[in-house]
């Protein structure tokens, strides 16, 4: 046991920006700079698919999560980000991938999951050795300002007030048969 060091597993999964390697892992940075974007996905995805990668919260990804991993991963981030080295991607670069996504009319539901794919990527290339940093940071998760909330349409507007006043109406008829009662 004392030879063991302790585990510094936590540290990835709660998001702390420390980037210490893997024990082994090279960390020469002409090494890390011939890993390509496409690489780590694979290398990615294939830990996914046998279960040796874990989520944020240090477990593995279940069928759906990883089925939503592969469809951003190998589709639109390989696409964008794919021939770029791991270490070369900065947050302006995923942030234009996401811009570039929802002027391309992809939903926005869609693009938080491709921000959470591309986090899940970096976390583990951090824990692998390759990348300093994870570029996906805190990316997607702003609520856009400059979009007001959604108002409600003039036919839900008026059903909404239609059923208040059935309501009242109800209320109103249950007080005129409890007072006749008395």
């Amino acid at each position: 046991m004392a030879d063991h060091a302790k585990p510094r597993v936590l540290r990835v999964f709660v998001g702390d920006r420390t980037t210490a390697p893997r024990p082994g892992a090279d960390t020469d940075d002409g090494i890390r700079a011939a890993v390509t974007v496409s690489d780590a996905i694979d290398m990615f995805l294939a830990a996914v698919d046998d279960r040796s990668a874990r989520d944020r919260r240090g477990r593995p990804y279940d069928r759906r999560t990883a089925r939503d991993l592969r469809w951003c991963l190998a589709g639109h981030v390989r696409e964008a980000l794919g021939a770029k080295p791991v270490d070369a991607v900065r947050r302006g670069h995923v942030e234009a991938l996401l811009a570039d996504l929802g002027d391309d009319g992809v939903s926005q539901r869609r693009c938080r999951a491709v921000a959470a794919a591309v986090r899940a990527l970096y976390d583990d290339a951090v824990v692998r050795g390759l990348a300093r940093g994870n570029p996906a940071s805190g990316v997607g998760l702003e609520v856009d300002a400059a979009t007001p909330p959604a108002v409600g349409r003039g036919s839900e507007r008026a059903i909404s007030l239609v059923l208040r006043g059935a309501t009242v109406g109800f209320l109103l008829l249950a007080l005129v048969f409890l007072t006749e009662s008395l």
